[in-house]
């Protein structure tokens, strides 16, 4: 799988979830995929999350509108989005909610990335709040399961967590149903 890198949009302003994601040009996978006896779905759209839903929720409670837009919108615009993938991908499992209401398993496929402004952002966005943030493993989530809004990885710690194994870029062919 290859993730062309295009130029970050303009800001794309808050999601309706509350969150910050810079959307993708690439597509996402057409089909399922098989990995381990799960059966995964493609992620509708492609992102990587800058500002995940625990942070913005902190953002919120110490910054009101309209400085909190303004001054992340700033950090945003600052900031060469510039980004590449490092053939690393991960099959992550997080007990959590799943879209059929019940809680359980939930699992996601990403592939690592290297974005260099994700570390500039983050140490902003602690300025603002007055403190150090983990640093988000940059990452796009291309296949789930359980959950079609992925499970979020908001820190190093996290990610090693939640990790199951590495995958190799061939079994992402491999277990692709034709």
């Amino acid at each position: 799988m290859h993730l062309a890198h295009t130029p970050a949009p303009a800001w794309p302003g808050w999601s309706d979830a509350g969150t910050l994601v810079m959307p993708l040009a690439a597509p996402p996978p057409v089909r399922p995929l098989t990995l381990d006896g799960l059966r995964l779905q493609p992620k509708r759209e492609l992102h990587v999350t800058l500002i995940g839903g625990r942070l913005a929720e902190r953002l919120r409670a110490s910054l009101r509108d309209p400085y909190l837009t303004a001054a992340v919108r700033t950090l945003y615009e600052a900031h060469d989005w510039h980004f590449a993938t490092t053939g690393e991908y991960r099959l992550l499992r997080k007990p959590a909610r799943r879209d059929d209401g019940r809680f359980g398993a939930t699992h996601s496929v990403i592939a690592l990335l290297t974005m260099p402004a994700m570390a500039a952002f983050h140490h902003g966005l602690g300025r603002l709040l007055g403190t150090q943030l983990p640093l988000p493993p940059p990452h796009v989530t291309l296949y789930v399961e359980g959950r079609a809004q992925g499970i979020g990885v908001r820190s190093p710690s996290a990610l090693r967590g939640y990790a199951v194994r590495a995958i190799a870029p061939h079994e992402l062919d491999a277990g692709a149903p034709a």
